[in-house]
């Protein structure tokens, strides 16, 4: 299953650039960022990820997950916009590192909708308060 982490600014290739420091070489996981393009260019450009056009190894319309930063924005719209119906993707928002190291993790042994699931409860939990110390 492959992943692709479409934000705003450079967040995304960051992320990327982190889970691969922890868990070693994650291929099949991408950054993209829609700095300086248009919400066309970004869809197509997401589209084209879909589809395996700059990846040779993709067997194009795999199972994918597309993690996007805000719920809403120009990321979320495009991706849904570059989904077709009946193409197996997810697009999930509210993207965090615990959510792409689980990503990693998992994508080989669940499906889709198993994952995605995995993948927001995993994302819900990392996010808490921390107290100070006593």
């Amino acid at each position: 299953m492959r992943g692709l982490v479409a934000t705003h600014g450079g967040i995304g290739a960051e992320l990327v650039e982190v889970v691969t420091m922890i868990m070693g070489p994650a291929e099949g996981l991408a950054g993209l960022s829609n700095h300086g393009k248009s919400a066309s260019d970004l869809t197509v450009e997401i589209a084209s990820w879909l589809r395996g056009d700059a990846d040779p190894s993709a067997s194009g319309m795999e199972p994918a997950i597309i993690f996007i930063d805000d719920y809403g924005g120009s990321c979320a719209n495009a991706a849904q916009l570059a989904c077709r119906p009946g193409d197996p993707v997810a697009v999930v928002s509210g993207v965090n590192l615990a959510m792409l190291l689980g990503f990693v993790t998992w994508r080989e042994e669940l499906d889709l909708d198993e994952l995605v699931q995995r993948l927001i409860e995993r994302g819900r939990t990392a996010i808490t308060r921390l107290g100070p110390v006593s």
